[in-house]
């Protein structure tokens, strides 16, 4: 059971929400020395590497829609893997100004391009996953929400729209580690999932912190677990450059 927006209007307008909220946790850090510099919670990032992949992912899904209405398939990133991390460490270093102004105008045009699709064109194939255009929509909702908390600029899992923490859940389901009958329960919601076959383990907390242990990052409140400790989570699913 899928638990994301049932149609691209509403995934758009939750997108364009948390674009603009990016927009607006950098302004309340303005006249800070160097807040690009800032270090993440995401192993050799600064926030200015967080800022810049947004603003190349955007790119990547502007262009990905781009040519799917031309009935073309390209690679989601020029240059694949090795193109996008150059990227990303090319540009983390330059002033929060520069990297916001690139953010802004990379996510306008995403959403612009978005507008201009009809309600067929959103199921044109795309190189992404050898999915769909709206398979981008949703990947870019992820990444805006998730890389909103790295920023680590005040919003925390707990400011998660609901929707947006079931999505998560649904999408995150494949890490439910081999061999173990995983059953996550929601202590705020009574939502409960259980995915996986082997040895029963629950998971209970709120529905947010679920989410955001699926997604690997820290937690509000405190996780119980069943098991002696918490599962050692399979890797996330992963997102291809090429």
């Amino acid at each position: 059971m899928s638990e994301s927006p049932t149609t691209p209007p509403e995934l758009t307008r939750r997108v364009a929400q948390a674009h603009a909220r990016i927009l607006e946790l950098l302004d309340r850090r303005k006249g800070d020395d160097d807040p690009a510099a800032a270090a993440t919670e995401l192993p050799g990032w600064s926030r200015g590497h967080v800022l810049q992949h947004l603003a190349d992912n955007a790119r990547a899904f502007e262009r990905q829609a781009r040519y799917a209405l031309q009935g073309r398939l390209v690679a989601v990133y020029d240059g694949g893997q090795r193109g996008r991390d150059r990227a990303v460490e090319q540009g983390a270093r330059r002033p929060l100004p520069l990297l916001r102004g690139d953010l802004e105008s990379a996510q306008r045009d995403l959403e612009e391009v978005w507008a201009r699709l009809s309600a067929d064109d959103w199921h044109r194939p795309v190189r992404f996953r050898n999915a769909t255009v709206l398979d981008t929509a949703l990947a870019r909702w992820r990444e805006a929400e998730i890389h909103a908390v790295d920023l680590d600029l005040g919003y925390r899992p707990r400011h998660w729209p609901l929707p947006f923490a079931l999505h998560a859940l649904d999408f995150l389901a494949p890490r439910t580690p081999p061999g173990l009958r995983l059953t996550v329960s929601a202590t705020d919601t009574g939502f409960s999932r259980t995915t996986g076959a082997g040895t029963p383990v629950e998971v209970a907390g709120t529905l947010r912190d679920l989410a955001a242990w699926m997604a690997g990052r820290s937690t509000d409140g405190d996780l119980h677990t069943s098991a002696p400790r918490l599962p050692l989570l399979a890797p996330w699913p992963p997102d291809p450059a090429d």
